[in-house]
């Protein structure tokens, strides 16, 4: 069979499991199991399709009918213009993300000195420490299945720091502020934010990840009371805090920083939702 056929009779079959994105995956699943660029693979549409990618496509379309994210099938994602490896245990980046990276980047000058809260893949970490390698950092994760991928894609950085730690939990917070060599001056923690009652609701392909990684308590904003609380032992007086929130979070997540001292500023995601928030104490 051509390679083109067999891309079409793919996107068929994709269709009735992802009807939105089945030639986009199709395409996606055949560049991996052909080792191939998207360029190359339009290049090949004449060639016999080998029957070596059976085994690999098959395996995909099973995992993806059962509701497995299709970043996980391939093991990696995009995110900043990196590769992050993800799968069974990590968060998925998500594109929205990216503002609170590029304002990250627009806070920290050289020299700096950040942390990642709830690094989960390292994604934000990855970007920051990449775009900008004169700032140095800690990418700060509990889970251990997630903080091996945190330090797969932190290998290359050695302008942060691994370690583990409990966002919820003062000691650990005590005990890096021991390790500085100055406060930071900058925390950035993207949160579990999603109400636990909620967690049932979500798309399949959603709650495939971690909950741990999503749920965000009973408001969804147990996360942000603690960080907000206990980042005061690592952040220098002036620095700054940036959060990414939920859907109808702001106000919530607003009176917990400006309980603590903090003046805001938001920025809304590609769907013009309010996203990011950047905190300051003056």
């Amino acid at each position: 069979m051509k390679i083109a056929e067999y891309r079409r009779k793919l996107a068929e079959t994709l269709a009735s499991v992802l009807p939105d994105e089945s030639r986009y995956i199709a395409d996606m699943l055949l560049c991996e199991a052909l080792s191939v660029s998207h360029s190359e693979l339009l290049a090949k549409q004449l060639e016999e399709a080998p029957p070596s990618v059976d085994p690999f496509i098959s395996g995909a379309v099973m995992e993806l009918s059962l509701g497995k994210p299709l970043q996980y099938v391939l093991g990696r994602c995009n995110f900043y213009g990196y590769e992050i490896e993800v799968g069974d245990g990590v968060f998925i980046p998500r594109s929205e993300t990216e503002i609170g990276v590029r304002a990250a980047l627009g806070v920290l000058k050289d020299g700096g000195l950040f942390a990642d809260i709830c690094s989960g893949s390292g994604c934000i970490a990855k970007a920051i420490a990449s775009e900008n390698p004169k700032v140095s950092g800690y990418a700060l994760e509990l889970s251990r299945k997630a903080l091996k991928y945190t330090e797969k894609n932190l290998a290359d950085c050695r302008n942060v720091s691994v370690r583990r730690f409990d966002a919820l939990d003062e000691d650990d917070y005590v005990a890096l502020a021991a390790v500085l060599e100055r406060p930071l001056d900058l925390v950035i923690c993207n949160p579990p934010y999603i109400p636990t009652d909620d967690i049932a609701t979500l798309d399949t392909q959603v709650r495939y990840e971690p909950e741990s990684a999503l749920d965000g308590g009973e408001d969804g904003l147990r996360y942000y009371r603690a960080v907000t609380e206990y980042a005061q032992h690592l952040l220098k007086r002036d620095g700054v805090l940036i959060y990414e929130i939920g859907i109808g979070q702001l106000a919530g997540v607003s009176a917990i920083l400006r309980a603590h001292g903090y003046e805001i500023a938001v920025m809304k995601d590609y769907g013009k939702i309010d996203r990011i928030i950047l905190a300051k104490k003056y």
